[in-house]
């Protein structure tokens, strides 16, 4: 996923300064909420090799998005899920 599908897609960016963080450098990632109680969360900034982003989740450790179409299928199950 590039960095430019995150935006279009609504994710909101996070920005890490050195100042804040103590670790030597300023990066950044991206977030969103979805759903209550499921924020997903993108690749740092410093990790990320030719646009190529993912998304996981703290809540679904196993959860790893790579492209567009997972995440769209990744949000109809999500959207089908009734509690």
């Amino acid at each position: 996923m590039t960095e430019q599908e995150l935006i279009n897609l609504g994710f909101e960016r996070v920005d890490i300064l050195d100042e804040d963080s103590q670790n030597g450098f300023d990066y950044y990632y991206y977030h969103k909420e979805p759903y209550s109680g499921v924020i997903l969360h993108s690749t740092d900034s410093i990790d990320v090799k030719n646009d190529n982003w993912s998304l996981k989740s703290f809540e679904i450790p196993t959860l790893n998005i790579k492209d567009r179409i997972h995440y769209e299928q990744f949000m109809e199950i999500m959207g089908n899920i009734t509690y």
